[in-house]
């Protein structure tokens, strides 16, 4: 399952990624989206891009193409 597909204020956690660039995926560990952290979508914003997303106590905003790349399962 990917985030793209989990519903608003579902948690899961990050067990991967997969097809995404190395700059992507270097950029979003820095943020503090890696493996294992527990994350939840909780606002579309009005034009649908970025995403807002609860990581662990920060918010992030995560541009919805990266959001078919982050492997999660249930939390």
């Amino acid at each position: 399952m990917t985030l793209e597909s989990v519903a608003l204020g579902l948690p899961v956690r990050v067990s991967g990624f997969s097809g995404m660039g190395e700059s992507d995926k270097t950029r979003l560990t820095g943020l503090g989206l890696r493996p294992g952290v527990t994350v939840t979508k909780i606002l579309k914003t009005p034009l649908r891009d970025p995403i807002e997303c609860l990581v662990g106590t920060q918010l992030l905003a995560v541009e919805a193409r990266l959001l078919a790349q982050i492997r999660v399962e249930t939390a």
